[in-house]
């Protein structure tokens, strides 16, 4: 507890009550700056209960800054039957990123809640624990752009600790599943320059739309890929052909600036 005689715990626990949005900002603001443990479960509280987004940011902050003492409070949210409690606890602990926060994850990874999920794939990932890795991957495919781009930025995060559940994913019966790991293994680059076997041979997918992607990734990652884009590019395939031809030449050109 801070020693500023402005105020109290009791004070700014009842502000963060108030009706004026104001005086809740203000309130959150000063137990993340003075970190005021003794209100932790107060702030944590409002995660999900809090209706204007500037305030709800500063509590997330606030409860960061408190995260020891709150985080019984926040991980008993992650159970929550108001999916805005669980998606604020999971932005929570994506926030203070931390290893051990893995498994308590887990379950919101696979929430049927769009963006409780979302939010769960920045905070498994942000815990830098390969843990979480097949349980990102489970989610290949899933939901609408926003969704998949955001697990694509997971594996982002995690980089070449992907790379294996991406390569195993591009043999998925779901097609769906094959696309969404031939384009996140093409976000990694270089990262992920040990799936090169893997995209060569997904270049003969059964599905147009997965060669396709195979071939762009191929594109993106380092040297080792050159001779598989210069076979694509010398190809049967006039698609692939000239996504392989274009994207080694593009290749070529930056090489000559660097």
């Amino acid at each position: 507890m801070t020693n500023n005689p402005t105020y109290t715990t009791e004070l700014l626990v009842t502000q963060l009550h108030s009706d004026d949005s104001a005086t809740r900002f203000d309130a959150a603001s000063l137990i993340g700056i003075d970190r005021v443990t003794d209100a932790a479960d107060a702030l944590a509280a409002r995660l999900g209960a809090e209706t204007d987004c500037q305030v709800r940011e500063r509590v997330t902050w606030a409860t960061v800054q408190v995260i020891d003492a709150a985080l019984p409070a926040v991980l008993a949210l992650l159970d929550s039957p108001d999916a805005e409690a669980r998606m604020q606890a999971a932005h929570v602990l994506s926030k203070a990123a931390r290893p051990e926060f893995a498994a308590h994850l887990a379950p919101l990874v696979a929430d049927a809640d769009a963006q409780v999920a979302i939010k769960a794939y920045r905070a498994a990932a942000n815990t830098g624990d390969a843990s979480v890795v097949p349980l990102l991957a489970a989610r290949l495919g899933d939901g609408d752009a926003h969704q998949t781009d955001a697990l694509t930025n997971a594996f982002v995060t995690l980089g070449g600790a992907g790379v294996p559940a991406l390569v195993e994913a591009l043999t998925s019966e779901r097609v769906a599943v094959r696309r969404h790991a031939a384009e996140t293994l093409g976000h990694l680059g270089p990262d992920a320059d040990a799936a090169v076997d893997a995209l060569t041979g997904a270049t003969a997918d059964a599905d147009a739309e997965v060669r396709v992607m195979a071939a762009t990734a191929l594109g993106q990652l380092g040297p080792v890929a050159d001779e598989a884009l210069a076979a694509l590019a010398a190809g049967d395939d006039s698609v692939l052909a000239s996504v392989a031809g274009a994207l080694a030449a593009r290749r070529k050109r930056l090489a000559a600036r660097a």
